[in-house]
């Protein structure tokens, strides 16, 4: 009976863990520069430009980041948000240490060789990941964590095709630890939209930075806050977006069919189109699913 008197109800209201990753100079350093009075940690460049807190860059090894977690959640401090920027900057740093324990050259041959060099990263990514959840938890500390994008060839084992897609550019281990602790993965890219003209398929944009929220066959993403599938590139809008959660998204759906309808050469079509957004009304699955129809048919996924 005591467990039952504790229990909670209701949701929990925790300070935000967000994880985003792109292709580079698309803004992601601005974002975490943007959340409530940050502190850097890591030593890329993409802050340099930007009137932010950060550790220095002395702060280059391994024992030396863990130390900065720690004193951050030690210390009495103003920092509201903590911004790792960028894991994959960070990651050869902690093979370096796996490699100097083991007295060895490449993470490939430490601990034996056959991939254990990775498996024990994955055990100071832990002790990692428990000293940002301190942060979180013990100080109420924002986490933003940048890493990069890299493209890959991806065998979609649902539909037996190979395509390209974006993940992050970590080890494989690292980044599936990653992507289940955080609350979001957002990939940033700029907006893009294809037309077909003849036989070729053009492609444009006009640099508008974007957040893409949930996985598509391109990219990998999720959301816990069931926030739209793509918002601006700004923290303001992340978390207002998290606050009102779908509140908006059938707006925002509709306006992308009307965009993707436009695109269209075919009149039935688009009248067909037009009849079936009316009988979906407010069911957003239903809009999702005339978007996604309306992707693949102008080919931009």
């Amino acid at each position: 009976m005591a467990l039952l008197n504790q229990v909670i109800k209701g949701k929990v209201k925790k300070s935000h863990l967000v994880l985003i990753y792109g292709i580079d100079s698309v803004g992601k350093s601005t974002f975490g520069a943007q959340a409530p009075n940050p502190i850097f940690l890591g030593s890329e460049d993409g802050t340099n430009n930007l009137d932010v807190a950060r550790f220095p860059k002395s702060v280059s090894t391994w024992e030396q980041f863990m130390e900065a977690l720690a004193e951050l959640a030690r210390e009495k401090h103003e920092y509201k948000t903590l911004v790792i920027d960028s894991l994959d900057w960070i990651e050869p740093v902690l093979h370096k240490m796996i490699c100097d324990r083991h007295g060895v050259l490449s993470i490939e041959l430490a601990s034996g060789g056959y991939g254990k060099g990775y498996t024990e990263a994955l055990g100071e990514w832990h002790k990692f990941i428990r000293a940002l959840s301190l942060l979180r938890d013990g100080k109420g500390m924002n986490v933003v964590l940048i890493a990069h994008s890299e493209v890959i060839k991806f065998n979609d084992p649902a539909t037996q095709t190979e395509y390209d897609r974006f993940q992050l550019k970590l080890h494989k281990k690292a980044s599936a630890l990653f992507r289940e602790y955080v609350d979001s993965v957002l990939f940033a890219n700029f907006e893009v939209f294809s037309k077909k003209e003849g036989t070729k398929t053009r492609a444009y944009g006009d640099g508008v930075r974007m957040l893409y929220t949930e996985r598509r066959p391109g990219f990998d993403a999720k959301n816990r806050f069931g926030i739209p599938f793509q918002i601006p590139l700004s923290w303001d809008d992340y978390e207002r977006a998290v606050t009102s959660g779908k509140a908006d998204e059938k707006s925002m759906l509709l306006s992308d069919i009307k965009a993707l309808t436009n695109d269209l050469t075919d009149t039935e079509l688009k009248i067909k189109v037009t009849e079936t957004v009316e009988k979906a009304g407010n069911n957003v699955v239903q809009l999702e699913a005339i978007k996604n129809r309306l992707l693949v048919r102008l080919g931009n996924v």
